[in-house]
């Protein structure tokens, strides 16, 4: 009996009392639209009485991106620091945008999130409508990267960073609990930016970061990954957001590292939707997650006759073990937009506890590839995920049999050759992950029978 009980005590107990926890936020997609009520430059359709937080078919107004930034103050200020991911500027076109326009937006959130959050740093990342003309982020230095810095300056804190980011607009910071930090410009490879195309490495991006990550090894050290636009696949439409040969290089660089274990997780925005992705290493097993918080702003797409999903603004609190980096937990917060508009007041409240509302311990890839699996066999987790992505609107869109399929299938291939193949056979247990025995297990086995020896031997 008392062999059974330390066994108890080693596995049980511990391990979580024994954690230094943090929080982080993510916020990202603001996109303020300053015509939202005269000429309502980013609205999609005809809206004939707008809400005074915002309307489906439009980009936010300023009380909205003001409320939301509060809302966050008020329900966990107490944070290590936060992670903003850009896009900004609204959906308009350039013709009534300019340079002096589209930082005076930045300014005004980055003075925003300063006054309700003055003691935190704020790891903040540019997005493809940020950049003046939209989406044609050079791979240089520009007037848009020098004013960025020094509106950054004190985030950022340190010369060497702030030299790099005037100059590409990516830089690396090491947090106050000793977490890597790597903000990438992940516009540049965005298929919407045109200087950049035929480029094979804009701005020395891929070989700094392969460096970092060479460095964080050699320096024992854990890296957080955020940018705006995320690699791999956007499921359930299949949009690969990078050029092909850019993706094939970041998806190469994170392969000859991924089984060094630096890397923790890699947190995005640019989808407007919530969902998540996992990581292999070459032998199969989970490495790490890649998460894409949904937007801010509630707008929707209208392109010919494509529609997007209607959705309501969201932001992300996210508890994480400070000695490792690795995600614990994730608190997802929304407000209902008609209900906020109806009642003249927002109410941000809990949308899902991520682990008990998929009844996994953590938010780890190892947690998540077990999701995965059981997300293959009971479909009405996708569902549940599938409402999640749009962030619980009131009457959601149905996901069919191929929606879901690319949804899983989406989960861990990360080029379009490699998703196509998985969707066409409309299985996806050919991943070696799937019969590989998590480490966990194997070293609680390891560990049990040890001490089953020394019990008989005692």
């Amino acid at each position: 009996m008392r062999f059974f009980y330390l066994i108890l005590v080693l596995y049980t107990g511990p391990v979580k009392s024994l954690q230094d926890i943090g929080w982080f936020w993510h916020a990202s997609d603001f996109h303020y639209d300053f015509s939202y009520w005269s000429d309502q430059l980013s609205c999609n359709d005809e809206v004939t009485s707008p809400g005074i937080y915002g309307d489906y078919w439009c980009d936010s107004p300023w009380l909205l991106i003001k409320d939301s930034i509060e809302s966050m103050k008020e329900i966990r200020a107490d944070v290590d620091f936060l992670l903003w991911t850009g896009d900004n500027v609204a959906h308009i076109s350039d013709d009534y945008l300019s340079v002096d326009i589209s930082m005076g937006i930045l300014q005004n959130i980055t003075d925003e999130l300063q006054r309700n959050f003055p003691d935190v740093p704020t790891y903040a990342t540019l997005g493809n409508h940020d950049y003046f003309p939209n989406n044609q982020f050079p791979a240089e230095n520009s007037e848009i990267y020098d004013r960025v810095a020094d509106m950054w300056t004190d985030w950022i804190s340190d010369a060497t960073e702030i030299a790099r980011f005037r100059n590409g607009s990516y830089y690396s910071v090491k947090s106050k609990h000793g977490l890597r930090i790597l903000g990438l410009n992940t516009n540049i490879y965005y298929t919407s930016d045109k200087v950049t195309a035929n480029m094979s490495d804009p701005a020395g991006q891929f070989e700094w970061l392969d460096q970092q990550l060479t460095a964080a090894k050699t320096n024992n050290e854990k890296v957080l990954i955020t940018a705006h636009i995320p690699p791999g696949i956007h499921t359930p439409n299949t949009i690969l957001w990078f050029y092909p040969h850019f993706n094939d290089k970041f998806i190469e660089i994170i392969n000859k590292h991924v089984d060094n274990d630096v890397i923790t997780a890699m947190y995005y925005g640019h989808d407007h939707s919530d969902g998540f992705k996992i990581f292999y290493k070459k032998d199969g097993t989970a490495a790490f997650p890649i998460f894409v918080v949904p937007s801010v702003t509630p707008w929707r797409f209208k392109a010919g006759t494509e529609t997007g999903s209607p959705h309501n603004p969201g932001v992300r609190l996210i508890s994480y073990d400070r000695a490792t980096g690795q995600p614990i937990n994730i608190l997802m917060y929304y407000i209902n937009l008609p209900d906020s508009n109806a009642n003249n007041r927002t109410d941000w409240k809990l949308e899902y506890n991520f682990t008990q509302a998929y009844g996994v311990d953590d938010v780890t890839a190892p947690s998540l590839h077990k999701l995965r699996l059981r997300m293959e066999e009971d479909k009405s987790l996708i569902d549940l995920y599938y409402k999640f992505k749009d962030v619980s609107v009131s009457n959601p869109a149905s996901c069919n049999d191929d929606c879901k399929t690319s949804i899983i299938c989406g989960f861990w291939n990360h080029k379009l050759d490699d998703i196509n193949t998985c969707t066409e056979k409309g299985k996806t247990t050919d991943n070696p992950a799937d019969n590989a025995v998590p480490l966990q297990a194997n070293l609680a086995t390891a560990v049990c029978l040890i001490l089953f020896v020394q019990h008989l031997l005692l």
